[in-house]
């Protein structure tokens, strides 16, 4: 590991933490491995992910997930929306989530909890280290009944975390950010004719769509005049079922992991990543949506302190805010157009359809 990544390099503390996650005290490294975990590249808070395993001296084998954060300054690429934006953004963007969210423990309904931290180094310069358990996850895909579930367990969380607006805690301040920065630069591109004409887009994506898209964007607005009037919790913030990790310990139904956003949000704001993340991911087909769409609602709506027409406005308008723009993963169009990658456009283009229905059906 790099040192940004790593900075626990001596054989002591790694033995420590092997020691105290094995809750054996006379526990010796007998090997020792470090490997880089690939992941999308896009958030601007995470720096690395690794996985740092090994055997004992006895055989038996350890293991720690290594998460790096950092301060959205340190993003390596070139800013992709206005200076001044920028600035605003490096400044509102909540990187310390995941880690605070163990320094301030948040009530977790049963069945959900967290992955058990081991350590947090602080290197200075707005930069964690994160050394977490490495969970042991079952190898099963996600079906209804464990959408069902999930989103049952997220209701949940909701209704434990409410939140009053206030002007130190304005609702919403981190959709108004990230519409105002990242909806903005991918909406820039969506309105180039010339992106419509690539291969990968025009194949998938008619000249309806693209209208649709844009047309929605001028309500982009009103939606969040109206977001912000619905009852507010603290929710987990992207919750994907990526991020939800199946225990295979049987020790929860999830392990929630990658906490993010941090600012108060709509109720049913976590509906939205658990419906995209496989769909983000390829694994979801767009004819699966609607009844996944269905199912996840019913179920968190069972959960919270509002009626289903509120819980239903919340998932749908922060749905539409967060994910109708960056549905087309337009961020690949300088990819060798491999089967793979038009098999991605093509769902993709499913999941932007299905998203720009439910906004198109909004009455603001």
């Amino acid at each position: 590991m790099t040192s940004t990544t790593m900075t626990m390099t001596s054989t002591a503390d790694l033995t420590k933490l092997v020691r105290e996650s094995l809750d054996d005290p006379l526990a010796e490294i007998a090997q020792r491995h470090v490997e880089p975990v690939v992941y999308a590249s896009g958030s601007l808070s995470t720096a690395g992910l690794h996985r740092v395993r090994g055997t004992t001296t006895d055989g038996r084998p350890w293991s720690f997930f290594v998460k790096s954060i950092h301060s959205a300054r340190h993003w390596p690429l070139p800013p992709a929306v206005p200076e001044t934006q920028w600035e605003e953004l490096v400044e509102g963007f909540p990187w310390r989530t995941d880690a605070d969210v163990y320094l301030a423990p948040p009530p977790l309904p049963a069945g959900l909890r967290l992955p058990r931290l081991h350590r947090i180094d602080d290197l200075g310069d707005d930069r964690l280290v994160l050394w977490l358990e490495d969970v042991q996850t079952v190898s099963a895909g996600w079906d209804l009944d464990r959408y069902r579930r999930a989103a049952r367990l997220l209701g949940a969380l909701a209704a434990m975390r409410p939140v009053a607006a206030t002007p130190d805690t304005p609702p919403d301040s981190g959709m108004r950010l990230y519409c105002a920065g990242a909806v903005q630069y991918f909406l820039s591109i969506l309105r180039d004719s010339a992106t419509w004409r690539h291969p990968l887009v025009a194949a998938y994506a008619d000249d309806l769509l693209r209208a649709d898209l844009l047309a929605l964007a001028d309500r982009i607005g009103p939606l969040l005049a109206a977001v912000e009037r619905l009852p507010h919790a603290l929710a987990h913030g992207d919750a994907s079922p990526q991020n939800l990790l199946v225990p295979a310990d049987g020790s929860a139904e999830f392990v929630a992991v990658d906490w993010s956003w941090g600012s108060p949000t709509a109720v049913g704001f976590d509906l939205g990543q658990l419906l995209v993340g496989l769909a983000h991911a390829g694994v979801t087909d767009p004819s699966e949506l609607p009844e996944i769409h269905t199912a996840i609602e019913s179920a968190y709506a069972a959960e919270v302190d509002a009626d289903p027409e509120t819980v239903s406005f919340g998932y749908a308008a922060t749905l539409v805010l967060r994910s109708a723009w960056t549905a087309l993963p337009i961020d690949h169009l300088d990819a060798e157009p491999t089967p793979e990658l038009h098999e991605i456009f093509r769902k993709r283009a499913g999941l932007a359809r299905f998203i720009v229905d439910i906004g198109r059906s909004l009455d603001v």
